[in-house]
């Protein structure tokens, strides 16, 4: 039996919530990554200065 224009629209709300859950979930873990990266890169210079050690490679 095809499902009603109300089903449809229903199911389209309900995968545009899922969607946007999903979205506000991956931005947050970029988010998060992002300020990972920062504090590695600060324990790096940290470590470089404080042990005298190139750690990075120069290109």
């Amino acid at each position: 039996m095809p499902k009603s224009k109300d089903q449809k629209l229903l199911e389209l709300e309900q995968k545009v919530l899922l969607l946007e859950k999903q979205k506000k979930e991956l931005e947050k873990k970029v988010e998060q990554a992002d300020k990972k990266a920062i504090f590695f890169d600060m324990m790096i210079d940290i470590a470089e200065k404080e042990f005298k050690i190139p750690i990075r490679k120069k290109y």
